[in-house]
C-alpha cells in the first residue's frame, strides 16, 4: 500500500464518516424508518410462537358495539360493572383503561364507581387537560397519563422521572407497579433509576391474547364468548388492558414499529410499554460514540473491499455489505436489545462510494492525461461527435510538431538525474505554451511533442493560435536555457517547430485492452516533415503555405513570415515553407 493510497482512504473514511454521523446520526426519519423495518423482521418472525403470561388486551371493538346496540361512548358506562365483575371472576389481577372517565352520566356512574371500588384493581388514564370527577376519581386504584411521547408519528419512548412536573405517572408504569405489588414481580425496579427508555417492539401484536368487549360480557361455563370458546382462566394473574378499537377513529390508532405499516389501536403501545418493563428488556440506543464505532468498522471493510482486484468479487461484496450490516444490525437488537445506528452506515456507504469513484476518475484522469498527452474529456467528445456522423470525424485543424535538437548526444552525454530535471521543466513550460493557446498535446514521441488545434476544442484561428504557441515555445526555450546555464546545467540549447494545416480524421484507434485517441492525415505527416526541414535550413520555425494564408488576415502577424524554399515532400509533392522573418529576435 502506497502512503498515497493510504492518505485518500484516510480522506473518505473521515468524509465519508463524519458527514453520516452528523447529518444522520441520533434520532432522525431516516433511522425511524430503519429501526422500524427491524422491528417488523423481527416481529413477522416470531408470528404465533409464543404468547405473553403477563398481559392481556381487550377490544372496544366495532363487534361489540354491533352486538350491543348502542354505539360507543359513555353510554357504555351502563355495561362495565358486569364487565370488570367478570374480569376479576376470570382472576384477572389489574385492570387498565385506556381512556379518560371526563364526563359524567349521573344514571351509570354510581354503579360504576362501585364496581370499580368493590373490584379495587381498575385504572384509569387522564391526559392532563383535566382531572377525573369524582366519585369515580375515589374508585380507581391508580390513574395515569395516556400519553407516550411519540416520535415520527409513533409512541416510542416513556419517560419515567417527571421531576416534579407532573404527578402522573405514565399509564403502563403505574399499571405496572399495581401488578408488581399483586403478583410479587419485582423485575420492574430497574426503571426507577432513569429518566426513560425505548420501548421493546420484538415481538408481534398477535403476542398479547386479545378479546372482544362482547367475548368478556358472554362469557359462561368457564369459557368466553368467543369463537374459539377460549378457557377463561386465560386471564387469570394478568394485566389486562381495555382500548378502543375504532377503525374509523384516527385519534386513537397508529402504525406500530413493528406493523409494516399496519394500524393498530393505540392500546397496544401502553401493552408493549408494560411488557418491556415487566420483562427488563427495554431497547438500549447507542451513544454517538457507538453509532460512530460501528460506521467506521463498516467504512473500513468497505475500503478494504474497494481495494480488491477482481472486479466480479468486488461489485459481489458491496453489493452484500449494506446487507450484511443492516443484519449485524439486527441481530444487536435481537440478541442485545441494542439499537445501533444503521442511517450513518448506510450513508457512509454511499458517501464513501461516490468518493471513491469520483476520487478513481480524477486519478485516472490525471495519469491518462500523462500517460497518452491528453485530456480524457477530449475522447468523450470525439464519440459524441461521432455519434452523429457515423463514427467518422473529420475537421480541419493545425498541427504542431516539436523535437529538441542533438537530443540523442546531449542525453548520452549528461548525468540521468540532471536530463530528468532540464526535460521535466522543459515538458512543463511547452504545455503550458500550448494550452494557453487553445491548443492540446495529442502525444509525446520520446522528446517530440504533437499538439493539435482545433476539434474537439475550438476551431476558430486555429493556424493562427498554433503560431502563437510556437513562438512561445521559441521564446520559452530560450529563457530555460539561459536559467540551465545560469544553473550550471548540462542543457540542449534549440528546438525545431513545425506547423500544418489542413483536413484530418479523428479516431479512437488500439485493441480490445487499450485504445488512444488519435489522428490521421495529410497534415501531420507535413507537420512532421516542415519539422524536419528546421534542421537543414537552420530555423526554429517553420510553417506550411497553408498555415501562412491563415495568417495573412492577422494584423500581429500578417507579414511575419516569408518563403524559405520551395521543396519536395514525400508523398504530397511540392511545398512552400515559410519561416519567420526575425527569428534571431526571439
Amino acid at each position: 500500500m502506497t502512503a498515497r493510497w493510504i492518505g485518500r482512504q484516510a480522506i473518505l473514511l473521515l468524509v465519508g464518516l463524519g458527514l453520516a454521523v452528523v447529518v444522520f446520526g441520533g434520532e432522525n426519519f431516516l433511522e425511524r424508518i430503519f429501526i422500524d423495518f427491524r422491528f417488523s423482521v423481527l416481529a413477522s418472525s416470531r408470528v404465533q410462537r409464543h404468547f405473553s403470561d403477563q398481559i392481556a388486551i381487550i377490544r372496544l371493538d366495532r363487534l361489540s358495539e354491533s352486538a350491543l346496540g348502542v354505539p360507543f361512548g359513555t353510554t357504555w358506562r351502563q355495561f362495565y360493572p358486569v364487565f370488570v365483575r367478570k374480569l376479576c371472576a376470570m382472576g384477572a389481577a389489574v385492570i387498565v383503561f385506556d381512556s379518560m372517565f371526563l364526563d359524567q352520566e349521573p344514571q351509570w356512574d354510581r354503579a360504576l364507581a362501585a364496581a370499580f371500588t368493590d373490584a379495587g384493581n381498575v385504572i384509569a388514564g387522564e391526559d392532563g387537560s383535566r382531572p377525573t370527577p369524582p366519585p369515580l376519581r375515589e374508585s380507581f386504584l391508580s390513574i395515569g397519563t395516556l400519553t407516550i411521547t411519540p416520535l415520527g408519528g409513533k409512541p416510542r419512548y416513556v419517560v419515567t422521572l417527571t421531576g416534579g412536573q407532573s404527578p402522573i405517572q405514565p399509564l403502563s408504569l403505574v399499571a405496572v407497579e399495581e401488578y408488581a405489588k399483586r403478583t410479587g414481580n419485582d423485575s420492574s425496579e430497574w426503571y426507577r433509576r432513569i429518566p426513560g427508555f425505548w420501548i421493546n417492539y420484538r415481538e408481534p401484536p398477535e403476542y398479547f391474547p386479545a378479546f372482544s368487549f362482547i367475548d368478556i360480557l358472554n362469557a359462561e361455563g368457564g369459557r368466553l364468548g368467543d369463537a374459539a370458546r377460549t378457557p377463561q382462566s386465560i386471564l387469570a394473574n394478568r394485566l389486562v388492558f381495555v382500548g378502543l378499537d375504532d377503525p374509523t377513529s384516527r385519534s386513537d390508532r397508529f402504525i406500530f414499529p413493528n406493523t409494516f405499516g399496519q394500524e393498530y389501536p393505540g392500546v397496544y403501545g401502553h401493552a408493549y410499554a408494560a411488557d418491556t418493563i415487566l420483562k427488563a428488556r427495554p431497547v438500549i440506543r447507542a451513544s454517538a460514540f457507538g453509532d460512530g464505532g460501528a460506521a467506521l468498522l463498516f467504512i473500513l471493510v468497505l475500503l478494504i473491499v474497494l481495494k480488491f482486484r477482481k472486479r466480479i468479487l468486488r461489485i459481489v461484496l458491496i453489493s452484500f455489505l449494506p446487507i450484511g450490516a443492516f443484519v449485524a444490525c439486527l441481530l444487536s437488537l435481537s440478541e442485545l436489545d441494542l439499537w445501533l445506528g444503521y442511517a450513518p452506515i448506510f450513508i457512509s456507504f454511499w458517501i464513501v462510494l461516490f468518493l471513491h469513484r469520483t476520487l478513481s476518475q480524477v486519478s485516472l484522469a490525471r495519469s491518462l492525461r500523462k500517460a497518452v498527452g491528453f485530456d480524457p474529456r477530449l475522447i468523450e467528445a470525439f464519440r459524441r461527435e461521432g455519434a452523429r456522423t457515423g463514427g467518422q470525424v473529420r475537421k480541419d485543424v493545425a498541427i504542431l510538431i516539436a523535437d529538441i535538437r542533438s537530443y540523442t548526444r546531449y542525453v548520452s552525454r549528461a548525468d540521468p538525474s540532471i536530463v530528468s530535471r532540464v526535460m521535466a521543466e522543459y515538458m512543463q513550460a511547452m504545455e503550458r505554451c500550448i494550452t494557453v493557446e487553445g491548443g492540446y498535446i495529442n502525444k509525446y514521441v520520446g522528446d517530440e511533442i504533437v499538439a493539435v488545434f482545433g476539434f474537439p476544442l475550438s476551431a476558430d484561428r486555429c493556424a493562427e493560435r498554433a503560431v502563437r504557441a510556437a513562438i512561445s515555445m521559441l521564446e520559452g526555450t530560450a529563457r530555460l536555457v539561459i536559467s540551465w546555464k545560469s544553473s550550471n546545467l548540462p542543457c540542449f540549447e534549440r528546438i525545431g517547430i513545425g506547423i500544418d494545416a489542413g483536413s484530418v480524421v479523428f479516431a479512437e484507434v488500439g485493441g480490445p485492452t487499450k485504445s488512444q485517441f488519435d489522428i490521421i492525415g495529410d497534415c501531420i505527416n507535413g507537420a512532421s516533415r516542415i519539422e524536419n526541414l528546421t534542421k537543414d535550413f537552420e530555423k526554429g520555425l517553420l510553417i506550411s503555405e497553408d498555415a501562412n494564408r491563415a495568417l495573412e488576415s492577422v494584423d500581429s502577424l500578417a507579414g511575419s513570415f516569408e518563403l524559405v524554399k520551395t521543396v519536395l515532400v514525400r508523398g504530397q509533392g511540392e511545398r512552400r515553407v515559410f519561416g519567420l522573418v526575425r527569428e534571431s529576435s526571439l
